[in-house]
């Protein structure tokens, strides 16, 4: 597929790589990166040969979020100003959507964050199934400090199950930008990397999901997502639904055959 803000590329089979592709704004979200991920998650979701999905940004930022210069919003931003609802359903879904997409593709993710992550750009990072930094990763979560909720695109749902609650509601509450080491600290990200040892740290990440069953991998994702609001009773019911499809087919056998051996 071919982007103007975006580069995607299988890097290895079963491996894709999305860079978001806008150095010169520090990867800012527009309204035309919106279009085209929209489109990338939709063409994802029906790929089942493509099994893992790495998520950076290219040059110095990951993604500094919603891009207030962008032409095509400051066009339509009297309309939307003076129409709450037209804002709500033309713009302000689309860009919540995103997350919801993000954790409905089949595919784990994971974000390699090499720099900073604002705004939009940090609810990206937050969605992700798996998140690696580099040392320059730095997430802010900007929106209280122009005038808007601290609550955007999933920050209330992911940000407290990652961190707890009281920091999620001091971090949301007065905007503050979380660094590398602090990230790794409280657990909003897995592990920091050296910067030049970010992307291959992410790309040995996946093929160690890969070499895991194809539905074993998918079942993992969709049970981790489903369940984070199940009740015991429903998220084992949704496991053992997942492990006997799993061991009726020949993946299975291979798999267990192959740690035997071992």
């Amino acid at each position: 597929m071919d982007f103007k803000t975006l580069r995607f590329q299988e890097v290895e089979a079963g491996i894709g790589r999305i860079t978001l592709n806008r150095p010169a704004r520090l990867n800012a979200l527009s309204l035309e990166m919106l279009d085209e991920l929209h489109s990338l998650w939709a063409h994802l979701k029906a790929q089942e040969e493509m099994r893992v999905v790495i998520l950076t940004g290219e040059g110095r930022g990951f993604c500094s979020g919603f891009d207030l210069k962008d032409e095509r919003l400051q066009k339509e931003a009297a309309k939307f100003i003076s129409n709450p609802g037209l804002h709500l359903t033309t713009v302000q879904k689309r860009y919540g959507d995103l997350v919801v997409k993000m954790r409905r593709v089949p595919q784990p993710i994971i974000a390699a964050v090499n720099g900073p992550a604002a705004g939009g750009g940090m609810c990206l990072a937050l969605a992700a199934d798996v998140i690696l930094a580099g040392p320059q990763a730095a997430f802010t979560p900007s929106f209280i400090n122009i005038g808007l909720s601290g609550g955007e695109m999933g920050t209330t749902y992911f940000l407290p199950r990652l961190v707890g609650g009281t920091r999620a509601a001091e971090i949301l509450l007065t905007g503050r930008t979380v660094d590398a080491a602090e990230a790794e600290r409280i657990g909003l990200v897995c592990r920091v990397v050296p910067a030049d040892r970010l992307v291959p740290e992410a790309l040995e990440t996946a093929r160690k999901m890969i070499s895991k069953t194809p539905l074993g991998l998918r079942f993992t994702k969709e049970a981790l997502y489903l369940n984070s609001e199940a009740t015991l009773e429903a998220a084992v019911e949704l496991e053992n639904r997942n492990q006997s499809i799993c061991c009726s087919g020949p993946d299975f056998l291979k798999a267990i055959a192959a740690f035997q051996k071992k």
